[in-house]
């Protein structure tokens, strides 16, 4: 098999991935069919052991691009290789080195052990059997499932079916792992957990690639050492967030715990003149019995605070904290994502 010489673990070259849909008008009338571009001739690369975070709001691209990847789809257009192996037509030998964990979905068989389940993937993955119950036993103590290996898997918390998980995923010891949302629905004390175990067990200690995909920002601003976003299936930046945030012509951002927010409160504010772009975003915790939202606000100045705090007074919303900062992921996300 003719390896193709790579510099990078994964390397992307104007890839590209069509999807057609076809639409009957009234269930009676003529068909229609429409092509949509889930990836639109979009290239990277990702070094040997580098965390690598591949950012975009829903439907970008981003779970597109890991199946292409990982060999579960053929791209329509472009190249891909991982470790110098053309993701088409070297598919096996891309296999064997590649695994995934998807964030949100069952990838476990629920009525067997922990155990069970990594020797079931061992023998899916071709491991030696001399070697499967070494193997299986260290990566259940690597992420402290030791003392439950022979529990159900129906029994675990979902902390811990997201660590068996990965413990799946290293199974095969894959020379470059995919990470697709890992901490999907996860408390948040869990997914701090599983961040610090990727950080610090997966890229540090065992000097894996790893290719994250998250919206969750402040996910990527801890863990990632490059990031890249996609929006609309168009790749539209790619670097070390400094260096992107320092290219970026916004100024500075308005961080608010509110309360009594409405959807109408949220609409003028995105319409004064001083503020440019207005999200909320996910918030644990309320005050009070009532619900807290937390507000992101991209300002060209500092002098916009009394302005916004005067406009959300009016509207008899109350404001629990304020931060003032400079840029950050989200709002990196915020302005190539064309959130408004």
């Amino acid at each position: 098999m003719g390896v193709r010489r790579s510099e990078f673990a994964v390397e992307v070259r104007e890839l590209s991935r069509d999807y057609i849909s076809t639409r009957r008008n009234h269930l009676i009338g003529k068909k229609t069919t429409t092509i949509v571009k889930a990836l639109d001739h979009i290239s990277f690369e990702i070094q040997e052991g580098e965390l690598f975070g591949l950012l975009g709001p829903n439907g970008a691209g981003k779970t597109t691009t890991v199946k292409i990847l990982c060999t579960l789809l053929e791209p329509t257009g472009g190249h891909a290789f991982v470790k110098g192996y053309d993701v088409v037509k070297e598919a096996k030998h891309v296999r064997k080195i590649v695994n995934m964990v998807a964030g949100g979905e069952r990838m476990l068989y629920y009525r067997l052990t922990g155990r069970e389940n990594l020797t079931y993937f061992a023998d899916l993955y071709d491991v030696p059997r001399k070697e499967v119950a070494s193997r299986v036993n260290r990566l259940l103590e690597l992420v402290g499932l030791s003392e439950r290996a022979d529990d159900e898997v129906e029994k675990y918390s979902k902390g811990m079916k997201q660590r068996l998980q990965i413990c799946r995923g290293l199974i095969n010891e894959p020379e470059v792992l995919f990470l697709d949302e890992p901490t999907l629905g996860l408390d948040v004390s869990i997914a701090k957990d599983i961040r610090k175990f990727i950080q610090e067990k997966i890229v540090k200690e065992q000097g894996k690639t790893v290719l994250l995909t998250t919206h969750y920002m402040y996910e990527a601003e801890e863990m990632c050492d490059r990031v890249g976003f996609l929006n609309n299936g168009e790749l539209v930046a790619v670097g070390h967030s400094e260096e992107l945030k320092r290219k970026m012509p916004l100024g500075f951002s308005i961080e608010l715990l509110v309360t009594r927010l409405s959807n109408e409160t949220l609409e003028g504010l995105k319409h004064l003149e001083c503020v440019k772009k207005a999200i909320t975003t996910d918030y644990e915790g309320e005050t009070e019995d009532e619900k807290i939202d937390r507000l992101v606000i991209n300002v060209e100045s500092d002098k916009a605070v009394p302005k916004v705090l005067d406009y959300m007074s009016n509207k008899h919303c109350r404001v629990v904290a304020v931060n003032l900062r400079g840029p950050t992921l989200e709002d990196l996300f915020m302005f190539y994502a064309g959130e408004t």
